[in-house]
């Protein structure tokens, strides 16, 4: 019985998904906005500030994508799939986009906006939950974590979904989270401690960024696939240091 007990936690755990609770939750508090907003960043919760286009940049420029070409991209949390259209309007080469979402109005509304592009693809899914998901270049998560999960653990649910969408993507993840280091609380909002996800990070690879120098109360990370080097000389293939 104890055995049968530790097994249904160790698998809890270690496939923490959304729970249907938080699951329900998210999808009112996105019908509501979408009810009040429609088709507006504020109903994705960045408030009249926004930012969403300045979130959007830091997440690919700490990617360092500018020598790949043909992106296949995957996007956790999307929205409305705006990135897609980020990425188009700042010429970055893309040859398909993944979008999971699980508020079914809006991805209604995304597919409506950009479903006229044949390499646009949003799926009303979870991420977690999906058995199959498309193999990328790179996954970008940007809003996904900034929610105080009630029913789990945040930080396992963060390292569960870093760690498959690591598992995906070729070239590497880049994710954003609200910071702990705040003069301000709110009871909705998770903020996440750096130093645990540099913990999960480094878990992950060796080679990773976490860039807080963009906005006071926020951060991103990027972790990436490659983290080869020569012990003789421990360098990681960078082209900053190729001078």
């Amino acid at each position: 019985m104890a055995k049968q007990v530790w097994v249904i936690l160790f698998y809890k755990i270690m496939f923490e998904q959304l729970s249907n609770y938080d699951r329900e939750q998210t999808i009112n508090r996105y019908n509501k906005r979408f009810k009040e907003f429609g088709y507006d960043q504020k109903s994705l919760g960045w408030g009249i500030k926004g930012r969403q286009k300045e979130r959007f940049k830091i997440l690919i420029d700490i990617l360092k994508i500018n020598l790949l070409k043909d992106l296949k991209v995957c996007d956790i949390g999307a929205g409305f799939g705006d990135l897609y259209k980020y990425m188009l309007d700042n010429k970055i080469s893309l040859k398909e986009y993944f979008g999971y979402e699980i508020v079914p109005n809006l991805v209604k509304e995304g597919n409506k906006q950009y479903k006229k592009y044949s390499n646009f693809n949003l799926f009303n899914d979870d991420y977690l939950e999906k058995k199959e998901n498309k193999n990328v270049d790179i996954s970008i998560i940007s809003g996904s974590f900034n929610f105080k999960i009630k029913k789990g653990e945040n930080y396992q649910y963060i390292e569960n979904v870093l760690k498959k969408a690591f598992n995906n993507s070729s070239h590497g993840v880049s994710a954003n989270f609200i910071t702990n280091r705040t003069d301000y609380k709110d009871d909705l909002i998770f903020y996440a401690n750096p130093e645990k996800i540099i913990d999960i990070c480094y878990g992950l690879t060796k080679r990773f960024v976490l860039d807080h120098s963009y906005f006071p109360f926020e951060f991103s990370i990027a972790i990436f696939k490659d983290d080869k080097y020569d012990k003789s000389m421990p360098v990681f293939d960078d082209n900053r240091l190729k001078i």
